[in-house]
């Protein structure tokens, strides 16, 4: 349906000949100054003479609603809704709500919307680090969207360009990926490690940090495939930096199964084989699963105490992905199933819902192919 906007309000086909227009105004019925609609009978032009004629008689009574009020008012109600829906998880909310916390509310709650600008911005983001600075830069742009849904304000402040010395500084992170010689090497220095299966289902089979620790001991299965054993690790559930599970993945797509090949299959199916408390594939040691605060301290441990050079551990996925693409030779559309994203086209049509055994095939021989080429 075509629709007229203007800084205030809308103007928009109703069917009929009738027109919809939108507008914000304080009626003073108790409720304030809030979104009102009205349909009117006419022309495109007649619309926009009577919100003229509205607007005229509202506009002067709008009030400017500060950072905190738009948080409160529009995009927590939001976020909350999207959770009973489905489509955000609960845990998302709370990281999301510890940001604005911890730093966006101290610094810029109290301040009109309209006096935030990138000038203001870029002084509050100077000295935070770069993982704190697009956490919350995130967050502040998501409550700002709303005050532009809401036309509040015309832009969001927080989409324009940051200044390259606060970006340099503060935004960038780190996007280090290793090649395979450089993943062999961190594997192995994480060996005996706490570090070493969920680094090998991240590296070696696209999980993310999470996913990586959520496998449980018998959900793993040993798959003979072109005389390789893979271990084929189905991917339901995620666990966080403090230990707690969720059956929710990040996307309804990330369910899928991760395939690894020899050698690193056969170190995944032995601890799969093990007694560990709670059946965690990687256990806490009290009847639960590693938590990625831990999974991260054994890494740099591991890591750092071998001299190599440590990369995040999210950057181990974005590592596979270049390594099956540009060393294995997989094609674009193969690694997009194997990561649990959706794809598109006719290739994905093709690749929906494949079996575990058709991964562990082609998987198989891509790692083969390698070592024949050595």
């Amino acid at each position: 349906m075509p629709r007229r906007r203007s800084t205030w309000g809308s103007n928009t086909d109703a069917g009929g000949g009738y027109r919809r227009l939108r507008y914000w105004a304080d009626e003073h019925d108790g409720r304030g100054y809030v979104r009102h609609s009205k349909t009117i009978k006419g022309t495109r032009r007649q619309g926009d003479e009577e919100l003229a004629r509205l607007r005229v008689a509202h506009s002067q009574d709008r009030p400017v609603p500060t950072v905190r009020q738009a948080y409160e008012t529009w995009w927590l109600p939001e976020a909350r809704a999207k959770v009973a829906a489905g489509k955000l998880t609960e845990r998302t909310l709370v990281n999301y709500q510890s940001r604005w916390t911890a730093h966006v509310e101290p610094a810029l709650g109290s301040m009109p919307v309209t006096d935030v600008r990138p000038r203001v911005i870029r002084d509050w983001l100077q000295g935070m680090s770069a993982g704190v600075a697009n956490h919350s830069l995130v967050m502040l742009r998501q409550v700002l969207d709303m005050c532009v849904l809401y036309e509040c304000i015309d832009t969001n402040p927080a989409r324009e360009t940051i200044p390259s010395s606060v970006r340099a500084e503060t935004l960038e992170r780190d996007k280090t990926v290793y090649d395979l010689e450089a993943m062999t090497g961190a594997l192995e220095a994480a060996r005996g490690t706490a570090a070493y299966v969920p680094a090998v289902l991240c590296g070696i089979g696209s999980c993310r940090v999470g996913e990586a620790l959520g496998v449980r001991c018998d959900e793993v299965e040993a798959v003979e495939a072109n005389g390789m054993t893979v271990a084929v690790v189905p991917v339901t559930r995620q666990v966080d930096r403090d230990g707690r599970v969720s059956e929710r993945l990040k996307t309804a797509g990330s369910e899928r199964v991760v395939v690894i090949p020899e050698p690193w299959s056969l170190d995944v199916l032995e601890a799969a084989r093990r007694d560990a408390p709670g059946g965690w594939l990687t256990p806490d040691g009290v009847g639960g699963p590693l938590s990625g605060l831990a999974f991260n301290v054994a890494w740099r441990k591991a890591v750092d105490g071998a001299g190599l050079t440590r990369i995040p551990l999210r950057n181990l996925r974005n590592s596979w992905r270049t390594i099956m693409r540009w060393e294995l030779g997989m094609p674009e559309d193969m690694l997009e199933k194997l990561m649990g994203h959706a794809g598109g086209g006719v290739s994905a049509a093709y690749y929906d819902r494949p079996r575990a055994e058709y991964f562990a095939d082609v998987v198989s021989k891509a790692w083969l192919a390698r070592r024949e080429a050595e």
